[in-house]
């Protein structure tokens, strides 16, 4: 690994597991970078659901209805008070949830005044904000799709009742957020090097969390993340005891007992999984794994295994003396705690001229746009010469994400990936709209996603691709949206494992820096600095942003700080 003296920030080691076959390692030089969110700060607070009164119209039944989905207790049984005595009895809140935006417009058609033969229909509607899968899975709904509920009450008792509720749960985004949690499963990346985070949202007061959870790594990864993660837990794993007792800090985890016939890499990889999952209860301080009601035996770690023994699969890892690079007048340069000092080889020399550069994880090689806007890459090592690509010219800065070779956009909007001899050859995107161009894109540092800014008539959207493996190569698939409120977007790069941050607007407002969690596709301004044109962001390291000034900008809010002169600023993995 090549290295430029003082480190500019504390990060973690670079070292990780070689192979799915191999052992994951457990000891070693390792420097810790910031947790991942453990979920702790989610503010739960209990929905207190209200029965349904005597004398309710059917608007006021609809609407007590919908507000009472929003408590579990007991499989939602006061929600259930409001349907009749047959719609109770089969009405499924597990298939889903419907999220909306506002408050739901009702429309009342049919009888007013209940009687043996009365009935009513009562039709609902609001701005759709997403759906919530039943495995936990969030996605953000276009911005235009509505929510429409056509509910049938009749009367009960001389009393109104729904009798045809909708399948699944109809919520508001702030009843989403007053009744579940965010949690992420970790499975792996497709060569077993790091931890994958696959964000789910759980409701609470129901089953516990470790049961939860761990149900859910045992399901297996999400329909949409499925193709681009493995998981080390056999096919058709489960738990022998259905049930995660957690009793002094230690959750004891009982696997069927063909668990007990994996080798110890295998095991290794299942206890990391288990262990940055669980990790997230503050409650958990140590895992008690058997099958079968027999100690499994996983190499490396102690029993009871403490949550924190695998940190080298954290899907946040920095290499050792993680740097900043930006571009400067006479060449690329890294930034030190004394100033910054030009980068060995080519790239130090402006040989050639480098716009919209980003540096591999390794910080050994360089890629960029040279002053024709073809994209060249080069070793960060004295007498290293720039690879130009044998492709059309790049129209977006290159990204390598955790690969060794980097990925752009050409100036037809077509994704590409570059060999160390130059060629550039085309990903096929699958599963985009018609007429949509891609502009830029950022992959994600374990290699797994892609964010990609693209452009459908006059609007940008951010999306989310899925980095698939396929006998004849790489493609990415499923592209979703993450976020529903900006538009003009002008960079975007991960800040961590499941956090976005970009340059864009909102409505007609002056463009600046936003940040997405993408647990819960939430959206944060950050402010911006002046004419900000783009940005460098890596888990517990401060969000760069070059200007159109000609500086490089750190802070947040209205306090930025000027920290180099030059451009384009890019940290590892960018």
């Amino acid at each position: 690994m090549m290295r430029f003296g003082q480190t500019v920030a504390i990060a973690v080691a670079a070292a990780l597991i070689t192979s799915a076959c191999a052992t994951i390692p457990t000891s070693g030089p390792v420097i810790e970078g910031p947790e991942l969110d453990s979920g702790s700060t989610d503010q739960v607070i209990r929905v207190i659901a209200r029965p349904p009164e005597r004398g309710m119209s059917p608007a006021q039944i609809v609407s007590g209805f919908v507000q009472a989905s929003a408590s579990f207790e007991d499989d939602h049984a006061i929600a259930r008070l409001y349907l009749t005595p047959e719609a109770a009895a089969t009405w499924r809140p597990e298939f889903g949830t419907t999220v909306y935006d506002g408050t739901p417009v009702l429309s009342v058609e049919g009888a007013a005044e209940p009687d043996v033969a009365a009935s009513s229909t009562i039709e609902l509607s609001a701005t759709e904000a997403g759906r919530i899968s039943p495995d936990g899975r969030y996605q953000v709904s276009s911005a235009t799709r509505k929510v429409n509920a056509s509910f049938t009450v009749t009367t009960v008792d001389g009393q109104w009742r729904i009798s045809n509720p909708p399948a699944g749960l109809l919520l508001s985004r702030a009843d989403v957020d007053r009744a579940f949690r965010s949690f992420n499963i970790y499975f792996f990346n497709p060569d077993f090097t790091s931890l994958v985070p696959d964000p789910r949202l759980f409701a609470t007061g129901g089953t516990p969390a470790a049961t939860t959870l761990t149900r859910a790594l045992l399901d297996g990864p999400s329909e949409w993340l499925a193709p681009g993660v493995r998981t080390a837990f056999p096919d058709g794993s489960s738990l022998a005891i259905d049930a995660v007792p957690v009793s002094d800090g230690i959750a004891s985890i009982d696997l069927d007992p063909p668990t007990r016939l994996t080798d110890d890499a295998t095991r290794q990889a299942m206890s990391a999984q288990l262990a940055w999952t669980l990790r997230q209860i503050p409650s958990i301080r140590a895992l008690d794994i058997n099958a079968g009601g027999q100690l499994l035996q996983v190499p490396g770690v102690a029993t009871p295994q403490p949550i924190d023994a695998w940190p080298l699969v954290n899907p946040n890892l920095m290499p050792p003396d993680t740097r900043a690079f930006v571009i400067a007048a006479t060449g690329v340069r890294a930034i030190g705690d004394a100033g910054s000092f030009p980068v060995p080889g080519a790239a130090g020399d402006n040989e050639p001229a480098l716009t919209a550069i980003a540096v591999d994880m390794e910080q050994s090689r360089i890629a960029g746009l040279d002053n024709r806007a073809s994209v060249v890459t080069m070793l960060l090592s004295e007498g290293a010469q720039a690879v130009a690509a044998e492709a059309d010219p790049g129209q977006s800065r290159p990204t390598f994400g955790g690969d060794i070779q980097p990925w752009f956009v050409d100036s037809d909007g077509v994704v590409r990936r570059l060999s160390d001899d130059g060629v550039a050859t085309a990903v096929p995107v699958e599963g985009l709209a018609p007429r949509t161009t891609i502009q830029s894109i950022a992959l994600s540092r374990d290699g797994t996603k892609a964010a990609l800014v693209t452009r459908r008539g006059a609007r940008a959207t951010l999306l989310l691709a899925v980095v698939t493996p396929r006998e004849a190569g790489i493609s990415l698939s499923s592209p979703v949206r993450v976020e529903s409120r900006l538009s003009d977007f002008v960079d975007v790069a991960w800040s961590d494992a499941d956090r976005l941050v970009t340059i864009a607007a909102e409505g007609a407002e002056d463009r600046e820096i936003y940040e997405i969690d993408l647990k819960r596709s939430s959206v944060r301004g950050l402010g911006a600095p002046t004419a900000p044109i783009l940005l460098a962001a890596a888990p517990g390291l401060p969000i760069l942003v070059g200007t159109e000034e000609g500086v490089v900008v750190s802070g947040s809010g209205s306090n930025w700080q000027v920290i180099s002169t030059g451009s384009n600023p890019a940290y590892p993995g960018s």
